[in-house]
């Protein structure tokens, strides 16, 4: 009896112990251990601030992503995307060669995964670090409201301070673009800047650090009139010689101020022409920042870029010559009595004189002659 009773308890224990291991076949059968590897996972920077004691920064040369195998059951592996990990180097575990050992962690499974980075590292160049602060420029596009024009712009702040490696900060200016397109009141927004070189190129602002991207900017506008060149002449030409016409480019001027200012102008005055005993053209130049403006008046545009005024006063010779005009071209007005008129002569001399250019090119008809018979009521 009690040989079978230990023969029952063995043949019991065997078919628990076969039981595990058909167990244990199964489940590495169904849901074996596997690989996989995951590609182009991007690697963040920790502890940067370590450099900054050194002013010091860096610039990745390789190891901005990284490749790793997991290893895992079948069931949980096949479930991961690169998302369920997070790939880090410490900037502060730089070896002397400048390799930063690249960390790859489980953000799930993580006590049921092994994860193989090979090694890999972020290898970096490091680079002096550059500050400076910049002006901001305010470049302004498009026009007002007609009537108007930009009078004033500010911005605040008026200076960044920039910093970053010293092979990228080259900038030049900090710009900030004002569209006033159709614009017919003060405004004040915030604008975003750019950076540019002293080419004139755009530098990237990826690797530099600016105090600030967004600059508020303020316009005031003013209004505008156009008004024409005025040109005074002195004195008269030399005998035997008249002052014909006076011409001159631009004729008309755009100018701003107060709308009170503005309409006390009706014109600027240029020069006062000196034509005193001359026989023969004058020309005179003048320049913009010559011109004297009223009080609270100035221009629109600025004195460099306005066009220089000449001035050509024409002064000729003065003519004489005797036109005969027959009495029958003479045409009566006023005639309300409806009188008869009879000419004793069949025609009439006539002198005239004044420019050359003009007296030449004078005939009767020109002249244009009346008689006005209200002399005879």
């Amino acid at each position: 009896m009690r040989k079978r009773i230990e023969s029952d308890l063995l043949l019991k224990i065997l078919s628990v112990v076969f039981a595990f291991l058909l167990w244990m076949f199964v489940i590495n059968t169904d849901n074996p251990v596997i690989k996989k590897t995951f590609s182009d996972v991007p690697v963040d920077m920790l502890n940067e601030q370590v450099l900054d004691e050194l002013n010091q920064t860096y610039k990745i040369e390789s190891g901005d992503t990284v490749s790793f195998t997991v290893k895992g059951k079948k069931d949980i592996v096949d479930r991961l995307t690169k998302s369920d990990f997070r790939a880090t180097a410490d900037v502060s575990s730089m070896s002397d060669v400048h390799a930063i050992p690249i960390k790859v962690e489980a953000l799930r499974y993580k006590s049921q995964l092994d994860v193989d980075t090979g090694n890999a590292t972020v290898k970096v160049v490091l680079e002096d670090v550059k500050s400076d602060q910049i002006p901001v420029v305010m470049e302004v596009k498009g026009k007002p409201a007609s009537g108007y024009t930009v009078s004033t712009q500010t911005a605040t702040p008026n200076l960044i301070s920039i910093s970053g490696p010293k092979s990228v900060v080259r900038i030049k200016q900090i710009v900030a673009v004002v569209n006033v397109s159709g614009v017919k009141k003060d405004v004040t927004m915030t604008q975003s800047v750019k950076c540019y070189d002293e080419d004139g190129d755009e530098v990237s602002q990826e690797r530099i650090k600016l105090d600030t991207n967004k600059i508020k900017v303020k316009i005031g506008l003013s209004r505008t009139k156009i008004v024409p060149f005025k040109v005074d002449t002195k004195g008269s030409p030399g005998k035997g010689y008249v002052l014909g016409s006076i011409d001159y480019q631009p004729k008309h001027i755009e100018i701003t101020g107060s709308k009170e200012d503005l309409d006390k102008v009706d014109s600027i005055k240029l020069v006062k022409l000196d034509i005193s005993d001359s026989t023969k053209i004058i020309e005179k130049t003048i320049k913009a920042s010559d011109i004297k403006l009223p009080d609270g008046i100035s221009f629109v545009k600025s004195v460099d870029k306005i066009k220089n005024v000449v001035i050509r006063a024409n002064i000729e010779k003065k003519k004489s010559r005797t036109l005969t005009i027959p009495t029958s071209q003479i045409a009566l007005i006023n005639n309300t009595k409806n009188y008869a008129v009879t000419f004793d002569d069949q025609e009439i001399k006539v002198k005239i004189s004044g420019l050359r250019s003009v007296i030449d090119k004078v005939v009767v008809k020109d002249l244009n002659p009346k008689l006005d018979m209200r002399l005879y009521e």
